[in-house]
């Protein structure tokens, strides 16, 4: 009987452990779509480093506030569980999983005449990780400011991703407030690929975001951000 109040002992310590890092530094998530490739996989095990303020080049793990995509399935009841001692994120929401393109105040427009995004006037050469199977539809002209409390992501997958440029518009007609995340709805940057074995590796921000000028101007107010749609 003391081996087995020990071992309750050391079980309780060990979920207490866990818990704490899952909450505060660490949390795993599965890919769940292509819009990342080649740098992500369908299926993917990555976790997500919570501490500290977000960074453009970043690949980040964001909540899906803005409804990208649709309703969440019913979770089975194994997940809840998991979710409830944090080894899972929460169940009843859905997750997504972007490039952090423009930060609140940054001017991001496509593209210049090499075809390359520009943040701030910086042009961006996105070789090392960009992957599209179009060019033509990788290169979808826009200018626009990210606002307050908000980012702008795109995927890896230029032209199978449904990310902020896929949201701009409904028709010919801006849509702002289905294009930025919101800075709240980040869990973390992505920092490590644990499954599969054989594509274990680890992430880091691509150096030419090091040269990016910061925004010269104040980021509008979400709901006064606008642009042209073509």
């Amino acid at each position: 009987m003391r081996w087995v109040g020990e071992f309750l002992i050391y079980l309780v310590i060990a979920v207490l452990v866990v818990t704490l890092v899952k909450n505060f530094l660490v949390q795993p998530y599965q890919v769940p779509s292509g819009s990342m490739e080649q740098t992500l996989q369908i299926n993917d095990y990555i976790l997500a480093w919570k501490p500290g303020a977000p960074e453009r080049g970043e690949i980040v793990v964001f909540r899906d506030d803005l409804d990208w995509l649709g309703p969440a399935p019913a979770a089975p009841e194994w997940k809840k569980v998991l979710s409830w001692v944090k080894i899972l994120p929460p169940q009843n929401d859905q997750y997504l999983v972007k490039r952090l393109i423009g930060l609140p105040g940054d001017h991001v427009t496509c593209c210049n005449t090499a075809g390359q995004i520009t943040v701030n006037g910086k042009a961006l050469d996105e070789s090392q990780y960009e992957y599209f199977s179009d060019q033509a539809m990788a290169q979808i002209p826009f200018d626009i400011v990210v606002p307050q409390g908000h980012i702008f992501v795109l995927g890896d997958h230029r032209d199978s991703s449904e990310d902020s440029r896929y949201h701009m518009c409904n028709g010919n007609t801006p849509t702002p407030q289905l294009t930025f995340p919101s800075i709240d709805s980040i869990q973390g940057k992505v920092v490590a690929v644990v499954k599969p074995l054989k594509r274990m590796q680890t992430f880091k921000i691509p150096s030419v975001f090091d040269s990016v000028p910061p925004p010269t101007g104040t980021p509008p107010d979400p709901g006064t951000a606008q642009w042209a749609c073509t």
